[in-house]
C-alpha cells in the first residue's frame, strides 16, 4: 500500500509512505476467506535555517475478505481498515507547535486475481502481489 502524507508533501518532503499488508487464505472451501494485517511507519524531517518540520505517521491496517469465482474470473473482495496517528512538529525560533491527527478509514476493494492488480483513490494506492 502507498499512502500520501499530505503534511510532508506540502513542504517538499518524500510524500509517500509505503507498507505491506500480508494476508493468507484461512478457509479450505469456497468462498476462500482471507485475513491479514500490517503497519506503515513513516518519519521525515525538514531541517532549515529557521528550524525543523517533522512528520511522523504510524498506521495499522487489517484486511478481511474472500476470493470467489472460477476459471480465470476469480476476484478478491477485501475490506481494509486502516487506523493511525500522525504528528507534525514545528520547531522554530520563538515557536513550538504540535499538530496531532488520528483517524480510521475503511476501504472496500475488489481485485481481479492477477499479480500486480491495482486499486487507487485520492491519496492511496494498493497493489496486489500474489505468492505461489
Amino acid at each position: 500500500m502507498q499512502i500520501l502524507v499530505g503534511p510532508a508533501d506540502a513542504v517538499g518532503l518524500e510524500p509517500v509512505a509505503v507498507g505491506i499488508i500480508p494476508f493468507s487464505v484461512v478457509s479450505e472451501g469456497e468462498p476462500y476467506l482471507v485475513q491479514g494485517g500490517g503497519d506503515i511507519v513513516y518519519s521525515q524531517v525538514l531541517e532549515e535555517e529557521w528550524g525543523t518540520y517533522t512528520v511522523n505517521l504510524d498506521m495499522q491496517s487489517t484486511v478481511n475478505g474472500e476470493c470467489v469465482g472460477t476459471g480465470g474470473s476469480e476476484v478478491l473482495n477485501v475490506s481494509i481498515v486502516s487506523s493511525g496517528e500522525q504528528m507534525v512538529e514545528v520547531r522554530a525560533e520563538g515557536m513550538q507547535g504540535d499538530y496531532p491527527w488520528s483517524g480510521t478509514q475503511v476501504l472496500d476493494l475488489s481485485f481481479p486475481l492477477v499479480d500486480g492488480a491495482t486499486a487507487q483513490g485520492e491519496g492511496w494506492t494498493f497493489v496486489l502481489h500474489l505468492s505461489e
